[in-house]
């Protein structure tokens, strides 16, 4: 893992064309400004590995438990 230390206004770059900015410090938060091409994902952890677990609990679900996932779906709209 690569530290690197910055102070508020400084930046570094990941690659060619991410930008990362400290935008604000405090005790308990940094906020980070990144400037990247819309073609670079940037993603939270969490969010992250939620749509991995999704991804994952899609691919072990049953077609039969599919389609009667779907009706409920279909059948709770409708109300």
């Amino acid at each position: 893992m690569l530290v690197i230390r910055r102070r508020v206004g400084e930046a570094f770059f990941v690659g060619d064309n991410v930008e990362i900015r400290i935008v604000e410090l405090n005790a308990h938060r940094v906020v980070l400004g990144i400037e990247a091409p819309p073609e670079v994902s940037i993603l939270r952890q969490e969010i992250r590995q939620a749509a991995e677990q999704n991804q994952q609990a899609a691919r072990t679900i049953s077609p039969a438990m599919a389609a009667a996932l779907a009706a409920q779906l279909r059948q709770n709209s409708a109300r």
